[in-house]
């Protein structure tokens, strides 16, 4: 068999300072600490970081009780894990792509190694990812695992000013983690845990407003990503609406993320047994006709004040009166009287109300 050995290859921004590392040994420790195999001097990165070593199974990447996590794929590991040739791995934010070299330098196929090979014989090395992991992963997982995050509301008015609904989003309690709904899902579309988000801030948020005795329609948004598995996602707001049944739910569906127009008749007809309403939103602004074709599956439409009274009139023709056009972001009182003659009747924005804490 030819000699085969293991080497990291220094991120690009770094590549003309630090040479590769061979790595000559396992088990390899990874850290900060002087005494490691391989020593990753980096901030976020803990003195004994993880371990690399080989099981039966094959290569195992172990996390040493580390500050800021051990991913593989992306995902925060707990327990000693399998790796091969193709996985990302992150120590904290820094992340490395396992690859399989020969003695003479040549990557070859992913392979896991066997119980026959020796350690000296495994076939791995690192070549570091230039970009695609969030800098606060780390704290964005603590969240999610901790459940850190608190509900707020922002109120949702008719054209006279009464008070119709809210709009239930969340804001981080990580210590470390300032940061919003938008935000939070910025770093959930990086790391793949949209629907994981998304199913913490409802569950929360509705919590909360129970708590308190919110008496409005509450808007519950939901992720384009969780309409790939659309019975999951019907089957949580159903559960959601049993554990909450004196609140008033409306399911904030982007219909353009479903695969098939008939699923929108099918999850209404579902919803429709805990009296959960349907709050269509992303809809493209160049295609009426779209709406025209579910109007009869909505209840309401949101969309932006910037896309100006002409494509708000146009969506409210296309509903024909079988749904309200729900405008946000109205960032001048003003605004309320020409989008209510183009169609609106409903608005909700910073002129209005501010986001509070549903505690408030």
């Amino acid at each position: 068999m030819d000699e085969k050995h293991l080497y990291l290859a220094p991120a690009e921004e770094t590549e003309g300072s630090l040479q590769p590392h061979r790595l000559s040994q396992m088990p390899c420790t990874v850290g900060r600490a002087g005494d490691c195999t391989l020593q990753l001097d980096f901030d976020r990165i803990s003195r004994h970081h993880a371990r690399f070593e080989i099981a039966d199974q094959g290569l195992i990447v172990r996390d040493l009780d580390s500050t800021n996590g051990t991913f593989v794929n992306h995902q925060r590991i707990n327990d000693p894990t399998p790796v091969q040739a193709g996985d990302s791995v992150h120590f904290a934010d820094h992340g490395f792509v396992l690859q399989q070299r020969e003695s003479g330098g040549s990557t070859m196929l992913p392979h896991r190694p066997s119980g026959k090979e020796r350690a000296t014989d495994t076939i791995i090395g690192f070549t570091a990812l230039p970009t695609g992991f969030p800098v606060q992963a780390p704290e964005f997982f603590e969240l999610l695992n901790d459940e850190l995050v608190t509900g707020i509301s922002e109120p949702i008015q008719t054209a006279s000013g009464a008070l119709f609904g809210h709009a239930l989003r969340a804001r981080s309690t990580h210590p470390k983690l300032a940061a919003e709904s938008g935000t939070l899902f910025r770093l959930a579309s990086d790391l793949g845990e949209e629907a994981r988000l998304a199913q913490l801030i409802r569950e929360t948020c509705l919590k909360q407003a129970a708590s308190v005795g919110m008496q409005s329609l509450l808007f519950l948004e939901v992720h384009p990503a969780e309409c790939e598995d659309l019975e999951f996602l019907v089957d949580e707001l159903l559960g959601l609406a049993a554990r909450y049944r004196h609140l008033a739910l409306v399911c904030e569906l982007p219909i353009t993320a479903l695969t098939d127009p008939s699923q929108l008749g099918q999850v209404r007809s579902k919803l429709a047994k805990r009296d959960i309403e349907i709050c269509a939103t992303q809809m493209p602004a160049d295609k009426p006709d779209m709406l025209a074709d579910c109007a009869s599956q909505v209840d309401y439409l949101r969309c932006s004040s910037a896309l100006g009274d002409s494509s708000i009139s146009a969506f409210a023709g296309a509903l024909q009166g079988q749904a309200r056009v729900l405008v946000d972001g109205i960032s001048q009182a003003e605004l309320v009287e020409d989008l209510a003659a183009a169609g609106a009747s409903l608005f909700q924005g910073p002129a209005l109300g501010m986001p509070q804490p549903i505690e408030g």
